[in-house]
């Protein structure tokens, strides 16, 4: 029986689930360990710094018939903590929730939005004021939330199109930098990306209060950050028409290819979330990254505006050995803070001295502002006075320093950053509890800890940190100490912080900064040990 010549055939896919697969891990392979830096790095920068602190393991503090956990919550512990506590108002103490997982490979693996999403920040901070009646937690939790979202708009959902764009480039061209993930700022198209990027959030946000409608408009919107990695000079209007172009069609197939990703989540909770860091977040990116390219050359002709497409040699025959020309950025910012980094460069003295002090102050706003999230309370983190944690300016150094030769090999310096913070972080935690026992951070319950001094989780963050230390952000920073800074300026606050850091060691020897949420006697964390 011969076919109806009027029927309607049936709309053949863009794309072929396997072979996007076949070439992802290809392009997987070519570059492994760096494409997992990149991951990690954008991770890192979207959850707004690991929550890791090195105060303790999470544990559940009874007060006032409540409770307490250590570590931020989730949007959804939120709601759930507002609903229990008002069921238990005036009943015994509540119970605690299944808190399955501790550490920050929880974390690195996570993709749910944390608090720090404006409208869950609001919620939380409701919750501070009405249900326990703390005006103040109230007042810092709003501010930090407000905070938190400027930084949303202006980095975390900027930092994802430079993920897309180096993971568009390394596709064809085997030298893609690190740096790639600046690509939005470099441009200079922040502003233009991040009221893009907004607005497919509010419109996300107000779809998904149909439910259905906002299952269909996740992949529709699915391209726009891919859009704009390709060409940051699009308009709201264009980004959002053509992904719905690219998208036509295509959906239930996107659908279908997620679903193939079932097995590697379920793989991540078997082995506590090393399957995702090591190969599942990277692979998934490069198979994304694919399917765009895939989409994009299938329908571009039919497109109604082609030419907004305008970078085909981002799908140039066979592989490049170089680096995607940057000629073709113009506007590119080739002589300021954000030039080629240079990762294998010499570092002068004052350079380190400064690195020292960078990654210092970094590491103490990192774990006060945790607290303060936390407990609503500022605490001096450390063992010392000032505004910073030594360990962290010790261990990047140390890494800069002594890890120089393996610069050219990042796997390797991933290993011996991981062994070579693990050695500082246990002898630190020991000397600390032998001869001023005292506790500053306690991993007791974590997956494969040492005598709570260190463990597994902390130590790939560590390593992974070092590699983003070598790769990005020292010499991101020394630009920027060579661009802005002069060098008699550079000389005269090198001096001013060794004095006063020198002051700070000298009484910290003799007078440590102790007290709640700083350290522990050995004494009392042994006996919660054994309890527990």
């Amino acid at each position: 029986m011969k076919k109806n010549a009027n029927a309607k055939e049936k709309p053949k896919s863009s794309f072929k689930r396997k072979e996007i697969k076949k070439e992802a891990r290809k392009n997987l392979k070519r570059h492994y360990f760096r494409n997992i830096l990149i991951v990690f790095l954008t991770a890192f920068i979207i959850n707004g710094g690991y929550l890791l602190n090195t105060n303790e393991a999470q544990e559940f503090h009874i007060q006032d018939n409540t409770y307490e956990i250590s570590g931020k919550k989730s949007n959804a512990e939120i709601i759930l903590d507002f609903l229990s506590k008002q069921q238990n108002q005036g009943e015994g103490i509540p119970e605690p929730p299944n808190n399955y997982t501790k550490g920050v490979l929880n974390v690195l693996v996570n993709e749910t939005t944390k608090s720090g999403s404006l409208i869950f920040g609001f919620i939380n901070a409701f919750n501070q004021l009405y249900l326990n009646g703390r005006v103040s937690a109230f007042a810092i939790i709003l501010i930090f939330s407000i905070l938190s979202f400027i930084v949303y708009i202006l980095v975390q959902n900027v930092i994802v199109v430079g993920k897309n764009r180096y993971f568009l480039e390394q596709r064809k061209y085997l030298n893609t930098s690190v740096d790639r993930i600046l690509f939005p700022y470099k441009v200079r198209k922040t502003l233009n990306i991040s009221k893009i990027l907004f607005c497919k959030y509010v419109y996300q946000f107000l779809w998904n209060l149909t439910i259905i409608g906002g299952f269909i408009k996740s992949y529709e919107y699915k391209l726009i950050p891919y859009l704009l990695a390709e060409n940051p000079n699009l308009t709201r209007k264009e980004a959002f028409s053509l992904s719905k172009e690219l998208m036509k069609g295509e959906k239930w197939r996107v659908f279908i290819l997620d679903c193939t990703f079932i097995p590697w989540k379920l793989l991540e909770s078997i082995t506590l979330g090393l399957s995702s860091i090591f190969y599942y977040n990277t692979y998934r990116e490069c198979v994304y990254a694919e399917l765009y390219i895939n989409l994009r050359t299938a329908k571009k002709q039919n497109l109604v505006q082609p030419e907004l497409l305008n970078d085909n040699l981002l799908d140039i025959e066979g592989t490049a050995e170089g680096e995607y020309p940057e000629e073709r950025f113009p506007i590119y910012v080739k002589n300021g803070v954000l030039k080629k980094l240079d990762y294998k460069q010499d570092y002068d003295v004052m350079s380190y001295i400064l690195f020292f002090f960078t990654f210092a102050f970094v590491g103490w706003i990192w774990e006060v502002f945790l607290h303060l999230i936390n407990d609503g309370v500022f605490v001096n983190r450390g063992t010392m006075f000032g505004p910073w944690l030594p360990i962290y300016g010790t261990g990047g150094l140390l890494i800069l320093i002594l890890l120089k030769p393996v610069r050219e090999k990042p796997l390797l310096l991933f290993i011996l950053a991981f062994i070579l913070c693990g050695i500082v972080e246990y002898s630190t935690a020991w000397y600390l509890e032998t001869f001023k026992h005292l506790k500053y951070w306690d991993y007791t319950g974590y997956f494969l800890n040492l005598h709570g001094r260190t463990c597994l989780e902390v130590l790939i963050v560590f390593g992974l940190g070092g590699c983003a230390f070598t790769y990005l952000f020292a010499p991101l920073l020394n630009n920027i100490y060579v661009k802005k800074v002069t060098p008699l300026a550079k000389k005269v606050l090198c001096i001013v912080l060794l004095i006063f850091f020198s002051i700070d060691l000298v009484y910290s020897k003799y007078n440590p900064n102790t007290g709640e949420g700083i350290s522990t006697p050995v004494e009392e964390t042994a006996f919660y040990s054994t309890q527990t």
